[in-house]
């Protein structure tokens, strides 16, 4: 009797859906390496890389990769690292500095002009909401000092802004960019700077999204690609005589690696139904004559090549990887 009342009445529970996430993180002249990721995860996928993911979030030069790939903007994803390469020197165009003042006082580094004519050849005079997937974009909004996810379902419902404009918005390094004053379609202005002072590495934010969108309950298969960082190392001699000014950079640099590093952290042993994958290259595999620079702005060709190089060597000696993360995602569109 009992049996049959279990059957008849108990409500079978339904197997949460996945949904898959792609976060790209940030990096400048770096993108070439989150480019080739992105490329080869898309050739073992097959077809266009959005056709494979529910949701993609990105931050800086992360943003704009995520913003081409959720439009037409590109060929494939490989396309990515090629505009990376060849363009850097467009985007990181010399502001003026007549009186050669230091940098850390003499203003932007560059001009947004040489960013925003890149910006227009890649992304068009298209809208965020011309995206053809949930595309989140982050920024901090300087005026309201909070963090801004553009193409959010918990923002304003007039929140659409030029693909241009959010792309400027997420790449506004301190330093590097004057902050971005953006107006939305409805005439709302924004002053937002990089998204990535706040969440270079934008994980947390897009799990966020993805259960607001699909539940609470949704299990998910998160793919965070980020260009990977060498080690933050300070020598000891100089530093003791470094005050406020010369900690600035080197400080700030650590804080943005070890949040990235203890968000993936937190993912792995505090979220259980989150699956994360982790790509990143590792340049330890590299002899120090082989390393890129950390630079964010470093266009050189010797460090583009060696960024290039480098994330190709990394791939094919982690093709597994790559198998792993695609059976994972072809895995979860069956569910």
């Amino acid at each position: 009797m009992t049996n049959m009342f279990t059957r008849f009445f108990t409500r079978s529970e339904s197997k949460p859906k996945t949904i898959r996430v792609l976060a790209v993180e940030g990096g400048g002249v770096r993108g070439i390496v989150t480019g080739q990721i992105l490329g080869r995860l898309e050739a073992a996928l097959g077809g266009r890389l959005r056709d494979h993911f529910d949701l993609m979030a990105g931050t800086s030069s992360g943003g704009i990769s995520v913003l081409a790939l959720a439009t037409d903007s590109l060929t494939d994803a490989y396309e990515l690292s090629t505009i990376f390469n060849v363009r850097s020197k467009d985007v990181f165009r010399r502001a003026p500095n007549p009186v050669r003042l230091p940098p850390l006082i003499s203003g932007p580094r560059y001009l947004a002009a040489g960013f925003l004519e890149v910006a227009r050849d890649i992304l068009g005079d298209g809208w965020l909401s011309d995206c053809q997937i949930p595309t989140l974009v982050t920024s901090y909004l300087i005026e309201e000092g909070r963090l801004k996810l553009f193409g959010s379902i918990n923002e304003d419902f007039d929140d659409d802004y030029r693909l241009t404009d959010v792309a400027r918005a997420t790449t506004a390094a301190p330093a590097f960019f004057p902050p971005a004053n953006i107006v939305s379609r409805e005439g709302k202005s924004l002053w937002g700077i990089d998204g990535g002072v706040y969440a270079n590495s934008p994980i947390l934010q897009a799990i966020t999204e993805a259960r607001r969108r699909f539940g609470r309950d949704c299990l998910i298969e998160l793919v965070s690609v980020g260009p990977g960082d060498p080690p933050l190392t300070v020598k000891p001699g100089p530093a003791q005589q470094w005050g406020g000014i010369s900690w600035l950079k080197p400080a700030f640099d650590i804080h943005v690696l070890a949040l990235s590093e203890q968000t993936h952290a937190f993912v792995r042993e505090q979220m259980p139904t989150v699956n994360l994958h982790r790509l990143e290259v590792d340049w330890n595999m590299l002899p120090k004559a082989q390393k890129p620079t950390a630079g964010l702005d470093d266009y050189r060709p010797r460090n583009l090549a060696r960024l290039h190089d480098g994330s190709l060597r990394w791939l094919d000696n982690n093709d597994a990887k790559i198998k792993a993360v695609r059976n994972a995602l072809l895995q979860a569109a069956l569910t």
